[in-house]
């Protein structure tokens, strides 16, 4: 009898203890399979160069600088320095889409001498210093253009190229998610021929030649990550990956 009901508490701690193992198996596998289906979104705005704060600080930086400056109009100066307060604080409490990030440090520089320009015109303004007016408008209109230049791509092809490069290193890549990677970088090979042709503008003529080795090289290593996502293991993807990324970036920076 004793033999039997010890051999019956074996039996019950057995599967009592599978049961535990399945059911721990059962929760990680749906946690798992959970991960694995919230993946973050990728939207319209965050592969948009743009940020409608600054276009919408436009409409009082034209008057001040095409009217107000020219003119020496102090009243109308005074009359537009409320609207330049409000578009300004509006401006620096704007998020630079994602596709942007890189640009952060140069937009924080700029936007501060934005800023500095436009108290530094409030000054003028309680000082009815007639000369120093003029001076902060002209710098308030060259802060507002160099924050135009940073986020205004200067070669829209190579804009086209980072938006499948912007998904690619920040989405598809981290997620390792091969089929999108080798979709995105496809759709990179198609944004790279009009890129090879690009003429850049009059002003920027004699980057001409660095631009078109940039690209050059830029071409390079997509050849190679081409060749990588449909033989090679994770990691001499990501090396690729990493490549082609860098590369664009010294492409981008011939216009430093």
């Amino acid at each position: 009898m004793r033999t039997n009901m010890k051999f019956g508490r074996i039996l019950l701690i057995l599967f009592l203890g599978t049961a535990c193992v399945f059911a721990l198996y059962s929760c990680q596998k749906e946690e798992s399979r959970g991960s694995e289906q919230i993946k973050p979104e990728i939207s319209a705005e965050e592969l948009q160069a743009d940020v409608p704060a600054l276009h919408d600080l436009h409409g009082v930086v034209y008057p001040l600088w095409h009217d107000a400056y020219p003119e020496k109009d102090y009243a109308l100066i005074k009359e537009l320095l409320p609207e330049a307060d409000d578009l300004t604080e509006k401006l620096d409490a704007a998020e630079l889409p994602g596709i942007l990030r890189d640009k952060k440090p140069d937009w924080e520089n700029e936007k501060e001498s934005l800023k500095n320009s436009l108290r530094d015109l409030h000054r003028a303004v309680e000082e009815e210093n007639q000369e120093a007016m003029l001076d902060q408008v002209e710098a308030f209109h060259s802060a507002f253009e160099k924050l135009v230049r940073i986020i205004r791509p200067v070669v829209p092809e190579l804009e086209a190229f980072h938006q499948e490069l912007y998904q690619l290193y920040h989405y598809f890549m981290p997620n390792y998610e091969l089929d999108n990677i080798r979709s995105a970088v496809a759709a990179m090979k198609e944004k790279l021929v009009p890129l090879k042709d690009v003429q850049l503008p009059q002003r920027l003529a004699g980057k001409q030649e660095q631009f078109a080795l940039a690209v050059q090289e830029l071409k390079t290593h997509l050849d190679k990550l081409s060749e990588a996502v449909e033989h090679s293991e994770e990691n001499v993807i990501k090396e690729a990956v990493e490549k082609v990324h860098t590369a664009y970036q010294k492409t981008e920076s011939v216009f430093d």
